[in-house]
């Protein structure tokens, strides 16, 4: 990808793991945004997911929002991090497509498992974290969308606000319902989950991150 001789290479620092490779990509070395995309994949599509309810959907819109970030990267000025700024453009990717397609497929469950230290408990954490899965499916958009940045994805109020383009209060009393919205589904359907039950943690299919890697580089290393 080339650069103006003016632009601002971001410079690299040891507080900043991505600055290395952002300073290379806009220097003259697109493969290296390969481990950006390594990186940060696996977030994007649980905020995509969030967003869009379809797993398949969102593989795409992380595709896309990859490539868009390529193209826009000499714009990034490290106001926020590259994670709050490459999260923001798949958050607008997937609210983008979900406005135009208003899909409500079911989404499948197996991108969703409650980890668990104890064998003996698999078969449980893993019935514990469909019933958190479809719960999530259940809460508003952007309830939905908000739980996930801050509990799965945990980002910061100051970040989810940045991705969401809302304020910060806004963000606090979005999570705080999605949160109650979410412990009343739970204790409804299962009376002996904990009070303060959490939102599953999301199992990243290696398969889906290949394809997206592969995906992404193919477009990045012919622009």
């Amino acid at each position: 990808m080339g650069t103006s001789s003016d632009a601002e290479v971001p410079v690299p620092s040891c507080a900043d793991p991505d600055a290395d490779a952002i300073a290379a990509v806009l220097a003259g070395e697109p493969a290296r945004f390969a481990t950006l995309v390594k990186r940060h994949d696996q977030a994007l599509h649980r905020a995509c997911r969030a967003v869009l309810d379809d797993a398949a959907e969102a593989e795409d819109c992380v595709q896309a929002a990859w490539v868009n970030a390529f193209r826009a990267l000499a714009s990034f000025r490290g106001e926020a991090s590259f994670r709050t700024w490459i999260t923001r453009i798949a958050v607008h990717e997937a609210a983008g497509r979900r406005r135009q397609r208003r899909r409500e497929a079911p989404a499948p469950v197996e991108d969703l498992a409650l980890s668990s230290q104890c064998p003996e408990r698999a078969t449980y954490a893993d019935q514990l974290g469909r019933l958190l899965h479809r719960a999530i499916d259940t809460l508003p958009d952007g309830m939905r969308t908000v739980l996930v940045l801050r509990d799965v994805l945990e980002l910061d109020t100051a970040e989810t606000a940045a991705c969401l383009a809302i304020g910060e209060e806004a963000v606090r009393v979005r999570l705080h319902r999605a949160r109650q919205t979410l412990a009343r589904t739970l204790a409804a359907s299962e009376p002996e989950l904990p009070d303060r039950a959490r939102p599953a943690r999301w199992r990243f299919a290696a398969a889906r991150s290949a394809r997206v890697l592969a995906a992404v580089m193919a477009v990045v290393v012919t622009t």
